[in-house]
């Protein structure tokens, strides 16, 4: 808590309160601390991992049942990708959001740094086929990372920069362009690409 303004730009002090049958206590905010201790190298795969289901935890929602044939009028079970696929360890699903035309927002991303772990350190591929088991793909375009561009006139209006001296040396590793026959994603470490998909529903066996 501060008492006078630091001069860092709020214009008023730090000194937030909060109020109870006319009693007020300074705002206090906890916070939490994680210790793990591992075999040297091992650290980045409990970090990742337990880091995904800290910030992004699985969210439970009830519903109260209505009459005896509850089950009969509602679907009890789903599973968005084919059972016997499922994404890689380093890649984590950011974004899957249905857009106002009908079209679907995904965003993958892969969780680990080049050298962080001998083995997740190392590229991803997601197979959307897989993803979307039910779903026929009629179109796919890769954007931006805000959706709000196409990934192919982002890249041709990208800013050069002149500067004196030799151009530095650029050893950044990107996946590959995707293939609209094979549907698979390619994640580089650290990548998080962005793709706006069209379904065909003429040809899909369940409704999304």
């Amino acid at each position: 808590r501060l008492l006078n303004d630091d001069g860092r730009g709020v214009a008023e002090a730090l000194d937030e309160k909060v109020c109870l049958d006319d009693q007020c206590e300074g705002l206090v905010i906890e916070g939490k601390y994680y210790l793990k201790i591992d075999p040297q190298g091992d650290g980045a795969r409990w970090r990742r991992t337990f880091g995904q289901e800290l910030y992004s935890p699985l969210l439970l929602a009830f519903a109260e049942k209505d009459g005896g044939n509850w089950g009969n009028s509602h679907v009890s079970s789903f599973s968005g990708m084919d059972p016997t696929y499922s994404l890689p360890e380093n890649v984590a699903l950011l974004t899957l959001e249905e857009l106002e035309d009908g079209s679907v927002l995904l965003r993958l991303a892969h969780l680990y740094e080049a050298g962080e772990h001998k083995d997740l350190s190392a590229p991803a591929s997601v197979d959307l086929k897989r993803v979307f088991p039910d779903k026929k793909i009629g179109k796919i375009i890769e954007t931006s990372l805000s959706a709000n561009q196409e990934r192919a006139a982002m890249e041709k209006k990208r800013l050069k920069w002149k500067v004196a001296g030799p151009p530095p040396k650029e050893n950044v590793v990107r996946g590959g362009p995707l293939d609209p026959s094979k549907l698979v994603v390619e994640l580089a470490p650290m990548e998080i690409r962005t793709f706006v998909i069209n379904f065909d529903h003429r040809l899909a066996a369940h409704p999304m």
